[in-house]
């Protein structure tokens, strides 16, 4: 088995996500490829690469992953242990995706919205978010309401703490301080 599908099941393991058996579970199959590309997408470290497909980014590397060791993914079965950075990718995950109060209700739906919104962001960064919401509008089922939502989560996904200028945290103090 490989390294990268072993660190996929300590994800969910860590995560404490449990899956039915992917070969015959579309939802266990959608879960673990919208999981596994955030965690890519936000730094960890996984060969698999990602194209955008009718449901959002897909890797047909890792399909045939869990398609060839189901078992291993259903019952946590890893020798890998995950990094303290790791972690605190999988936690700012499970914070901003997995425990958003959308995901109760439309679980699948806000999975599939924010890693769309992340994956055409990584692959074009200098969409603006018209463009964006524009793209993932093509996608009839998913709301309005919920691709705005997505892509202010996926802003915060992929925002990086040196962007947050002196300039910028004055501005922020100054409508901090607005009654």
């Amino acid at each position: 088995m490989k390294t990268s599908y072993k660190k996929i099941i300590a994800i969910f393991k860590y995560l404490g996500i449990q899956l039915d058996n992917p070969k015959k579970s579309f939802s266990s199959r959608f879960k673990i490829q919208k999981i596994s590309y955030l965690s890519k997408a936000l730094g960890i470290d996984l060969y698999h690469k990602f194209t955008i497909r009718i449901k959002g980014p897909y890797s047909h590397i890792l399909a045939q992953d869990y398609f060839n060791y189901p078992e291993a993914i259903v019952k946590y079965e890893t020798d890998y242990i995950l990094t303290e950075n790791e972690k605190r990718i999988i936690n700012e995950i499970k914070e901003k995706v997995l425990e958003h109060y959308i995901t109760e209700e439309y679980e699948a739906e806000f999975l599939e919205a924010v890693s769309t919104k992340v994956y055409l962001k990584k692959e074009n960064p200098d969409l603006f978010d018209d463009d964006l919401f524009a793209e993932v509008k093509i996608k009839p089922y998913l709301k309005e309401w919920m691709i705005i939502i997505a892509n202010n989560v996926a802003k915060e996904l992929l925002f990086k703490p040196e962007y947050l200028t002196d300039e910028l945290k004055k501005e922020f103090e100054m409508w901090d301080k607005i009654d």
